[in-house]
Order: structure tokens, then C-alpha cells, then sequence
């Protein structure tokens, strides 16, 4: 069972961005440490319920979310935590904090409000295949 003391991710379960990083985060964790969720799923409404998340709050949530022991990393933070989770090569990316987090997020911003229209979005909700059943809420 998942619970809010693990390392989660949660992305937008309709945008082929979002599961195209997903996808990469799922090859790349060979420790098997990141665990995710869609936002609209039940699972993951529940999760930011219980972290003190309003509604509207939670509605602003909806590209890239990292939960890191119980802590919330949002924009660039997320996904430069992230990527430093994985290892290796990726801590290299360390050096992206040296650009202001004004900048990392306006770029972030940018591409999350085109992503829809750039990369296209999903008909469905991402759901969990089997090698994914374990790791993934549902």
C-alpha cells in the first residue's frame, strides 16, 4: 500500500507530456522509489485532503506534483528533484537550481499551459498496466 510517507508523483493522467515523463521516470527509477498518481484520481484527491489541501487549492494543481517525505515540490522544483532522485547522470541537473526559480517557472508555466496543444492530450485517464499495478494509484 501507498502511503503519503513515499516519494509520489502526480501528474496530469490526460496529458501525453505528462505520461511521456512518467513513462521515463518508471525506466529510469531502477531503485523502484518514486510511486504515482493521476491528480483526478480518487487516491490522489485524498492524499492532498490529507496533507491540508483545500479543493481550491487542489484545483490549481494540474501538471507536475512531487511529494518527497510529506513535503510538496511544485514547477521546476519538482522536476529538478526529480531528476536528482534518480541518479546517476541525472544529479547533473543540480546545476539548474544556479537559474533563478522566476525564470525556471515562468518556462515551466509556459510549456504547461501549451502542452495540450503541442503534444496532445489522452481521451482517458492513465491506468496502470502490470508492471505498473504496484507503483501506480489508481
Amino acid at each position: 500500500m501507498i502511503d503519503i510517507r513515499n516519494n509520489i508523483v502526480f501528474f496530469d493522467g490526460y496529458c501525453i507530456l505528462c505520461n511521456s515523463f512518467i513513462d521515463f521516470l518508471f525506466r529510469s527509477d531502477k531503485g523502484q522509489k518514486l510511486f504515482f498518481g493521476p491528480l483526478q484520481s480518487k487516491a490522489s484527491l485524498n492524499i492532498f485532503y490529507k496533507l491540508g489541501y483545500s479543493a481550491e487549492e487542489m484545483s490549481k494543481l494540474d501538471s507536475l506534483v512531487y511529494l518527497k517525505k510529506q513535503r510538496i515540490k511544485l514547477k521546476s522544483d519538482a522536476i529538478l528533484c526529480l531528476l536528482f532522485d534518480l541518479g546517476g547522470i541525472y544529479r547533473a541537473s543540480v546545476i539548474f537550481y544556479l537559474v533563478p526559480k522566476v525564470l525556471r517557472d515562468f518556462v515551466y508555466d509556459q510549456i504547461a499551459l501549451k502542452r495540450y496543444t503541442w503534444f496532445g492530450q489522452r481521451a482517458t485517464c492513465r491506468t496502470a498496466n502490470t508492471e505498473e499495478k504496484s507503483r501506480i494509484l489508481e
